[in-house]
Protein backbone atom coordinates (compact mmCIF):
# COMPACT_ATOMS: atom_id res chain seq x y z
CA UNK A 1 0.00 0.00 0.00
CA UNK A 2 1.50 3.41 -1.06
CA UNK A 3 1.36 6.16 1.88
CA UNK A 4 2.32 9.97 2.02
CA UNK A 5 5.69 8.88 3.43
CA UNK A 6 6.09 6.84 0.12
CA UNK A 7 6.13 9.64 -1.80
CA UNK A 8 8.27 11.52 0.34
CA UNK A 9 10.88 8.54 0.20
CA UNK A 10 10.43 8.85 -3.75
CA UNK A 11 10.64 12.31 -4.06
CA UNK A 12 14.04 12.74 -1.70
CA UNK A 13 15.95 9.88 -3.89
CA UNK A 14 15.22 12.02 -6.65
CA UNK A 15 16.04 15.01 -4.92
CA UNK A 16 13.74 17.48 -6.24
CA UNK A 17 15.27 20.22 -8.09
CA UNK A 18 17.27 23.71 -7.00
CA UNK A 19 15.18 26.49 -7.59
CA UNK A 20 16.59 29.39 -9.82
CA UNK A 21 15.32 32.86 -10.03
CA UNK A 22 14.64 35.18 -13.03
CA UNK A 23 17.42 37.67 -11.98
CA UNK A 24 20.26 34.89 -10.54
CA UNK A 25 19.36 33.67 -14.32
CA UNK A 26 19.71 37.61 -15.96
CA UNK A 27 23.03 37.51 -14.04
CA UNK A 28 24.06 33.97 -15.23
CA UNK A 29 23.92 35.74 -18.88
CA UNK A 30 25.36 38.50 -18.03
CA UNK A 31 28.27 36.88 -16.78
CA UNK A 32 28.22 34.26 -19.52
CA UNK A 33 28.43 37.54 -22.40
CA UNK A 34 31.31 38.89 -20.11
CA UNK A 35 32.64 35.59 -20.43
CA UNK A 36 32.63 35.56 -23.90
CA UNK A 37 34.04 38.83 -24.25
CA UNK A 38 37.07 37.96 -21.87
CA UNK A 39 37.57 34.55 -23.91
CA UNK A 40 37.64 37.07 -27.25
CA UNK A 41 40.19 39.49 -25.59
CA UNK A 42 42.43 36.90 -24.52
CA UNK A 43 42.68 34.81 -27.91
CA UNK A 44 43.18 37.70 -29.61
CA UNK A 45 45.79 39.14 -27.44
CA UNK A 46 47.44 35.60 -27.16
CA UNK A 47 47.51 35.30 -30.72
CA UNK A 48 48.42 38.72 -31.81
CA UNK A 49 50.78 40.08 -29.32
CA UNK A 50 52.39 37.15 -26.91
CA UNK A 51 52.41 34.18 -28.93
CA UNK A 52 53.68 35.40 -32.53
CA UNK A 53 56.35 36.94 -31.45
CA UNK A 54 57.03 33.98 -29.04
CA UNK A 55 56.53 30.86 -31.41
CA UNK A 56 57.49 32.42 -35.01
CA UNK A 57 59.22 35.50 -34.74
CA UNK A 58 59.93 37.02 -38.08
CA UNK A 59 58.59 34.13 -39.59
CA UNK A 60 55.64 34.64 -41.96
CA UNK A 61 54.87 30.86 -42.84
CA UNK A 62 51.31 30.03 -42.62
CA UNK A 63 51.79 26.36 -40.58
CA UNK A 64 53.28 29.18 -37.68
CA UNK A 65 50.18 31.23 -37.51
CA UNK A 66 47.90 28.16 -37.51
CA UNK A 67 49.53 26.89 -34.61
CA UNK A 68 49.46 30.53 -32.80
CA UNK A 69 45.65 30.74 -33.50
CA UNK A 70 45.05 27.00 -31.90
CA UNK A 71 47.18 27.98 -28.90
CA UNK A 72 45.66 30.91 -28.60
CA UNK A 73 42.02 29.66 -28.98
CA UNK A 74 42.77 27.08 -26.21
CA UNK A 75 44.47 29.69 -23.96
CA UNK A 76 41.35 31.73 -24.26
CA UNK A 77 39.01 29.31 -23.81
CA UNK A 78 40.92 28.04 -20.71
CA UNK A 79 41.16 31.68 -19.22
CA UNK A 80 37.44 31.91 -19.79
CA UNK A 81 36.68 28.81 -17.98
CA UNK A 82 38.80 30.13 -15.15
CA UNK A 83 36.84 33.52 -15.09
CA UNK A 84 33.39 31.96 -15.92
CA UNK A 85 33.55 29.31 -12.74
CA UNK A 86 35.05 31.76 -10.67
CA UNK A 87 32.00 34.16 -11.31
CA UNK A 88 29.13 31.42 -11.52
CA UNK A 89 31.10 30.34 -7.97
CA UNK A 90 30.39 34.55 -6.67
CA UNK A 91 26.71 33.86 -7.73
CA UNK A 92 25.76 30.91 -6.41
CA UNK A 93 24.90 29.33 -9.37
CA UNK A 94 24.50 25.06 -8.65
CA UNK A 95 27.68 22.55 -9.63
CA UNK A 96 29.05 25.80 -11.56
CA UNK A 97 31.86 23.31 -12.96
CA UNK A 98 29.74 20.97 -14.81
CA UNK A 99 28.21 24.41 -16.53
CA UNK A 100 31.73 25.51 -17.25
CA UNK A 101 33.36 22.44 -18.54
CA UNK A 102 30.06 21.95 -20.51
CA UNK A 103 29.85 24.76 -22.29
CA UNK A 104 33.74 24.91 -22.99
CA UNK A 105 33.44 21.68 -24.58
CA UNK A 106 30.97 22.96 -26.62
CA UNK A 107 32.84 26.37 -27.38
CA UNK A 108 36.07 24.63 -28.16
CA UNK A 109 36.35 25.41 -31.35
CA UNK A 110 34.66 28.83 -31.23
CA UNK A 111 38.03 31.06 -32.20
CA UNK A 112 37.83 28.89 -35.60
CA UNK A 113 34.16 29.30 -36.45
CA UNK A 114 34.74 33.26 -36.18
CA UNK A 115 37.90 33.28 -37.79
CA UNK A 116 37.39 35.87 -40.87
CA UNK A 117 34.53 38.10 -38.79
CA UNK A 118 34.78 41.04 -38.18
CA UNK A 119 35.63 42.29 -34.90
CA UNK A 120 32.48 43.26 -33.86
CA UNK A 121 30.80 40.02 -35.19
CA UNK A 122 33.01 37.90 -33.68
CA UNK A 123 32.94 39.63 -30.10
CA UNK A 124 29.29 39.44 -30.78
CA UNK A 125 29.13 35.57 -31.38
CA UNK A 126 31.57 35.03 -28.62
CA UNK A 127 29.09 37.21 -25.88
CA UNK A 128 25.90 35.73 -27.32
CA UNK A 129 26.80 32.14 -27.34
CA UNK A 130 28.87 31.88 -23.60
CA UNK A 131 25.71 33.63 -22.27
CA UNK A 132 23.34 31.52 -23.89
CA UNK A 133 25.03 27.87 -23.38
CA UNK A 134 25.84 29.37 -19.60
CA UNK A 135 21.98 29.57 -19.24
CA UNK A 136 21.22 26.74 -20.84
CA UNK A 137 23.82 24.61 -18.62
CA UNK A 138 22.60 26.60 -15.90
CA UNK A 139 18.73 25.26 -16.21
CA UNK A 140 19.94 21.69 -16.79
CA UNK A 141 22.25 21.32 -13.59
CA UNK A 142 19.40 22.30 -11.17
CA UNK A 143 18.15 18.68 -10.46
CA UNK A 144 19.89 17.57 -7.00
CA UNK A 145 20.32 14.38 -8.71
CA UNK A 146 23.96 14.20 -10.18
CA UNK A 147 22.58 10.87 -12.09
CA UNK A 148 19.84 13.05 -13.90
CA UNK A 149 22.04 16.03 -13.95
CA UNK A 150 24.70 14.17 -16.33
CA UNK A 151 21.89 12.45 -18.46
CA UNK A 152 20.51 16.18 -19.37
CA UNK A 153 24.21 17.59 -20.06
CA UNK A 154 25.91 14.59 -21.52
CA UNK A 155 23.31 14.71 -24.58
CA UNK A 156 22.98 17.99 -24.97
CA UNK A 157 26.93 18.66 -25.31
CA UNK A 158 27.16 15.82 -27.68
CA UNK A 159 24.10 17.19 -29.69
CA UNK A 160 25.72 20.63 -29.68
CA UNK A 161 29.07 19.49 -31.04
CA UNK A 162 27.30 17.16 -33.62
CA UNK A 163 25.53 20.37 -34.92
CA UNK A 164 28.91 22.40 -34.99
CA UNK A 165 30.49 20.34 -37.21
CA UNK A 166 27.39 20.24 -40.13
Amino acid sequence: MATEDDSTVVASRWGGIIELQPQQLIRVAILGLVTGIVAWLVTLFMQDVVLSALSCGEATGVTCEEMTADLASIIGTVVAGVVGLLGLVKLGVYRPIIVVVAALICLWQLAVWTDGLQWYEAIAWYGALYAILYVLFAWLVRPRSLVIVLLAVIPTVVLIRLLSVL
